[in-house]
């Protein structure tokens, strides 16, 4: 059975069985990102919990933890800018570093919280991901209005994070957690609609890899859906050590 999807007012037609396959391989890069980070982030907390020695470079490199998250974003908008143009073996290569790097973050951010309620709020995560996924991808409608609202919610939200960081509002960091919630789960739709269009794309101008670049794109910007729904949930859940 064939689809039919538009881009910048063109039609293509593609196969249904190619799409699934194609949708099962930015997935797969998504879950070996998150499975990376898991390891990255059980590392760091054991290693921390093991030897006196590891915790103090830890705390020591916690203090630069905002330059890390800095060059996380840079190294994301560089991925994106450049997806044309990169080999692939180079994106995939950048794509896992940052996965285990940004282990590294979400490591010191789940020592703050019991193990009961990290659980917890990943099952949520989980469930709330998948269930927003498979709207992206079923459903018909172009999503891409919806997804650039959504993207100047998320420099409204950045701008909001970083003034909080130096007022230290308790009601404005519950208000950053709804609004995050919300964003990310539109995102996580948005970003799942846009794999068909990716593989509708690629397939009527026959570039292989450009196809497999934005693979890597898509189960990066899923990615991240799915690590900030996580954090949002956790903070709304709070549950601190």
């Amino acid at each position: 059975m064939n689809e039919f999807y538009s881009d910048r007012q063109v039609v293509y037609e593609v196969g249904q069985e190619g799409l699934n396959r194609y949708i099962a391989k930015v997935f797969g890069w998504m879950f070996l990102g998150l499975a990376l980070t898991a390891l990255s982030t059980f590392f760091i907390v054991v290693g921390i919990g093991v030897s006196p020695a590891f915790a103090a470079a830890i705390q020591a490199l916690s203090q630069v933890i905002l330059i890390v998250f800095l060059l996380q974003v840079l190294l994301v908008g560089w991925l994106s800018v450049r997806v044309e143009k990169m080999n692939t073996g180079t994106a995939v290569a950048l794509y896992l570093l940052y996965a285990v790097v940004n282990g590294f973050t979400i490591g010191l951010f789940a020592l703050l919280y019991a193990g009961s309620g990290v659980i917890t709020a990943f099952g949520i995560t989980a469930v709330s991901f998948g269930v927003m996924a498979v709207y992206g991808l079923r459903t018909q409608q172009d999503l891409t209005r919806a997804g650039n609202l959504l993207r100047m919610g998320l420099i409204g939200l950045i701008v909001m994070s970083v003034v909080n960081i130096f007022l230290g509002s308790g009601p404005l960091d519950f208000l950053i957690c709804i609004v995050g919630l919300f964003i990310f789960l539109g995102l996580t739709a948005y970003h799942s609609s846009q794999i068909k269009h990716y593989y509708a794309h690629t397939s009527a101008t026959g570039d292989v890899r450009l196809a497999n670049n934005l693979a890597i794109i898509g189960a990066l910007m899923l990615y991240l859906s799915f690590v900030n729904l996580f954090m949002f949930i956790l903070r709304l859940m709070g549950g601190r050590r």
